[in-house]
């Protein structure tokens, strides 16, 4: 397991470790992996994408892991992908990202654009308004979505009247509320990546007199852990998509947060989490079928399994392009968590989608 444990990822991170560590103890509780326990290394990297390199290296060569299981943030992953292939390893990727990638060491355990984002712009345009402005964090992730809504806005008649990024832990938010301001938006897409930037845009936002009855802010990152750092009337109303949320109405899910929090301790539940914990359950049904845990067995046996658990509501199995399953959702901040006010259907996944008509939604 890598990932950022202190440092200002630590709190999101941590909690998608908790994730892939409760299915760990699923497993194991349950006989192992053809009888032998699932063995764990866990690397900090500080929040530091520098240091991303040197953790690979750390697990493959000294605690000489088989997978690993880790990575946030795009930059993250993109670190990540050369010390994998010359560590000979695999990575598996936990959370929805960007696309644009396909690569025979990754496995990726989140949603593409496709799946989520065409389908919510859709709704957007429907719902909230077809004037936006779009803001995020000066990344790859959100220069890549924004570019996904530019485009997808020409089918959809939504325009985009403006685009902000700030640096990553970035907490001064005056010179885009003005900016919003002046180009009179009719919704907010938020791809602000962080706990420091998303509560305090969030939080100065509100005092700057806007809200989700005339401004709504239309996020594809602030989860619920985002939520608690807020108070609740400055995220309340305010909506996001994901490919889960706490709050959807399975047994399954139901089991999965209590097993959660008796087992991790952790209240807190989001997409990410969701893929890690999905991961590490293929893991456990390829190696069952694999032959031994080399790469290329271990990679072949991946795209056959199918795991049932998922949280999300629907199987979770890989397509031979090492992209995964999921449904989407729209969910509208209410005292703090998210309340499902909407569903889209899966969709198989897309890794080149810039541009591409087959997104564009109708109905």
């Amino acid at each position: 397991m890598l990932y950022s444990l202190t440092g200002a990822q630590a709190q999101m991170e941590q909690s998608i470790l908790d994730g892939a560590m409760l299915a760990v103890h699923e497993i194991n509780s349950g006989g192992g992996v053809g009888g032998a326990e699932l063995e764990v290394a866990i690397y900090d990297d500080h929040s530091e994408v520098s240091s991303t390199a040197r953790g690979v290296d750390h697990l493959c060569r000294v605690e000489d892991v088989d997978v690993i299981v880790g990575g946030y943030t795009s930059a993250t992953r993109q670190a990540l992908i050369p010390a994998v292939h010359q560590n000979h390893t695999l990575l598996m990727y936990p959370t929805y990202f960007e696309g644009e990638e396909t690569d025979p060491r990754v496995f990726y355990c989140g949603a593409a654009p496709n799946q989520y984002i065409a389908d919510y712009l859709a709704w957007i345009a429907d719902n909230l308004g077809r004037r936006v402005y779009v803001v995020g964090s000066d990344y790859i992730y959100p220069r890549v979505l924004a570019e996904a809504i530019r485009r997808l806005g020409d089918h959809l008649e939504v325009e985009t009247v403006g685009t902000w990024y700030a640096p990553l832990g970035e907490t001064t938010f005056d010179a885009v509320l003005a900016d919003i301001r002046r180009t009179e938006p009719s919704v907010i897409i938020s791809n602000l990546v962080g706990l420091d930037s998303t509560t305090e845009f969030y939080t100065q936002y509100h005092r700057a007199g806007f809200d989700a009855e005339t401004l709504p802010i239309a996020a594809t990152v602030t989860t619920e852990i985002d939520l608690a750092h807020m108070p609740a009337e400055v995220g309340e109303g305010h909506v996001m998509v994901a490919t889960y949320f706490s709050n959807l109405d399975s047994e399954v899910n139901s089991a999965y947060r209590k097993a959660l929090f008796d087992v991790r301790g952790q209240q807190w539940s989001h997409s990410a989490q969701i893929g890690a914990y999905n991961a590490v359950h293929a893991l456990a049904l390829a190696g069952a079928q694999s032959r031994s845990n080399g790469v290329d067995d271990l990679s072949r046996a991946l795209i056959g399994v199918r795991f049932d658990g998922n949280p999300e509501g629907l199987p979770f199995y890989f397509r031979a392009n090492h992209y995964s399953a999921h449904p989407s959702y729209v969910g509208r901040a209410v005292g703090g968590r998210y309340r499902v006010i909407g569903e889209f259907p899966s969709r198989p996944p897309e890794p080149w989608w810039s541009g591409s008509r087959s997104l564009i939604v109708t109905g």
